[in-house]
C-alpha cells in the first residue's frame, strides 16, 4: 500500500510544510518506508485540496493530512465528510480535551472551538495535548488520518498515534526508535577514537553532529516489542555511557544550560557569574529553566577595566600587571563574585573574541574560565576560533559543561 501526504499550508509558509513533510519521511526511513506522493497546498486554494484529497482517497493508500484544522477553519473535517460520504458528529473526547487545555491556560473557549471537535463519524481521535486540537483518522474505506499543522507537534502527533497503526497495517512487528546521545569538552580526534571503539561493540550504526564544541551522537535502535526495544536502547546506552563518560551530559532533547540548572536546582547549590567578553549570554541560558532564583543568585556584566575594577572590585594592580584577560583576572573575578553574592559556587569568563588590537597580550580567542567554590578554586586557558559569536558560544558552552562536571562529582 502506497503512503501519500497532503500537507495544508498556512498561507503561502511553504517552508514549515515542507519541514514537516522531509521529518515524516525520516520517520518513515527507520522502517525503510517512504512516500509515494506529497503535495503542499495553500489553505486559501479549497477547490485544488479537495481534487488533491479526492485523488489520494481513490486508490488503496495510507492518507496523511497535516493542516486544515485550527480554530479559523475546518477544512479537512468538512473534505474529509465529503469525500467518505460521512456525516460530522461531535466527538466528546476531543471536546473534552479542547476545553480542559483551555482552561488550564486560562483562555476562553469560543463557539467556533466546539466546531474543531465535530469529526466523520466512526472517527477516533488523535488526542493534541499542545493545542487542544485534536486530529482524527479513519481506518473504512480507507486508512486517513489528520492532524492539524503545528510545527514539530504534528510530526509528534504522526510518530505517536499513526504511524503504529500504518505499521501494523503492512505487517511490519518491530519498533524502533532513534536515540541521541550529547557530548562535550572531547577534540575531534578523542572523538574519532572513541567512536571506532564504540561501533566494535554494537551492531547499529553511528551518525554524528559537531556544533561550538558538542558531539550530538545518534544512532536507530530497534527491537520486536516495546520492552525488547527499551532494553536494547538500554544496552547502547551504558555503552555509550561507559565509552563516553567524561563527556556525555544528556540524552535525546537534553541541552547543556537545562540539564546544569537542573543539576543546580536538584543539589540546593547557588552560583553567581561575572561576564565579560560573553556579555550576560550564560547568565541568560542559566535562567531559561522556571525558578531559576532558587539556584540563580547573581550575574554581572563587566565587560569594560573600569567595570572590573570599580564595580566589582578586582585589584587594579592585577589588571596593570597581567592585563584584564589573564589567569589572575579570571580567578579574581569569580572569587568576587561569589562573594559579593554570598552563593556556593563563584563562576568567570575574560577573553579576546576580536578583533585583534595592538594592546592584546593574547590571539583571538584566548578565554579564561574560572570557578571558585568551597572545594575548588581553578581557571583553565582555551584558545577557541571562529567569528565572535562562535567564540562567545564556545566560551558559554564550555563554562557550563564546567559547572556540570563540578555539580556530577567529576572534578
Amino acid at each position: 500500500m502506497d503512503i501519500k501526504i497532503l500537507v495544508i499550508a498556512k498561507g503561502n509558509n511553504f517552508v514549515e510544510a515542507g519541514s514537516v513533510i522531509r521529518d515524516i519521511s525520516a520517520v518513515l526511513s527507520n522502517y525503510n518506508l517512504g512516500f509515494k506522493e506529497a503535495v503542499i497546498m495553500p489553505r486559501d486554494q479549497k477547490d485544488g485540496i479537495y481534487k488533491v484529497m479526492s485523488y489520494m482517497a481513490s486508490g488503496d493508500s495510507f492518507v496523511i493530512t497535516c493542516g486544515g484544522i485550527n480554530e479559523s477553519g475546518c477544512i479537512t473535517q468538512n473534505m474529509a465528510s465529503d469525500i467518505f460520504g460521512k456525516e460530522l458528529v461531535r466527538n466528546k473526547d476531543a471536546a473534552d480535551l479542547m476545553r480542559l487545555v483551555h482552561e488550564s491556560g486560562k483562555k476562553e473557549l469560543t463557539p467556533y472551538g466546539e466546531k474543531i471537535c465535530y469529526f466523520p463519524e466512526n472517527s477516533f481521535i488523535i488526542p493534541n495535548q499542545n493545542s487542544g486540537i485534536s486530529g482524527f483518522y479513519l481506518t473504512e474505506p480507507i486508512f486517513f488520518a489528520a492532524v492539524p499543522l503545528e510545527s514539530k507537534n504534528a510530526v509528534n502527533m504522526f510518530k505517536n498515534h499513526i504511524l503504529g497503526k500504518v505499521l501494523g497495517k503492512m505487517g511490519i512487528n518491530y519498533s524502533v526508535r532513534l536515540r541521541k546521545y550529547k557530548l562535550f569538552g572531547l577534540k575531534e580526534r578523542e572523538f574519532g577514537n572513541l567512536l571506532e571503539k564504540l561501533k566494535k561493540n554494537y551492531e547499529c550504526g553511528f551518525n554524528y553532529k559537531f556544533s561550538y564544541g558538542e558531539f550530538i551522537l545518534s544512532t536507530t535502535v530497534s527491537g520486536i516489542s516495546t520492552q525488547k526495544l527499551n532494553e536494547n536502547i538500554k544496552l547502547v546506552d551504558n555503552g555509550v555511557s561507559k565509552i563516553f563518560k567524561d563527556y556525555l551530559y544528556g540524552y535525546d532533547d537534553d541541552e547543556l544550560n537545562i540539564v546544569c540548572s537542573y543539576l543546580l536546582k536538584e543539589t540546593g547549590v547557588k552560583i553567581a557569574v561575572a561576564e565579560s567578553l560573553t556579555g550576560g549570554y550564560i547568565s541568560d541560558k542559566l535562567t531559561d529553566l522556571p525558578g531559576a532564583s532558587d539556584y540563580f543568585m547573581y550575574g554581572d556584566v563587566v565587560y569594560s577595566d573600569y567595570a572590573k575594577t570599580d564595580i566589582l572590585g578586582i585589584d587594579k594592580a592585577i589588571i596593570e600587571k597581567d592585563g584584564a584577560v589573564s589567569e589572575r583576572c579570571a580567578l579574581s573575578m569569580a572569587e568576587a563574585v561569589k562573594e559579593k553574592a554570598s552563593c556556593d559556587i563563584g563562576l568567570a569568563v575574560t577573553g579576546f573574541a576580536g578583533p585583534e588590537t595592538p594592546s592584546d597580550n593574547y590571539p583571538v580567542g584566548t578565554v579564561f574560565i574560572a570557578l571558585s567554590g568551597s572545594k575548588l578554586k581553578e581557571v583553565r586557558k582555551y584558545a577557541f576560533s571562529g567569528t565572535r559569536m562562535d567564540i562567545k558560544a564556545y566560551t558559554a558552552k564550555m563554562a557550563l559543561f564546567w559547572v556540570y562536571r563540578l555539580l556530577s562529582g567529576m572534578l
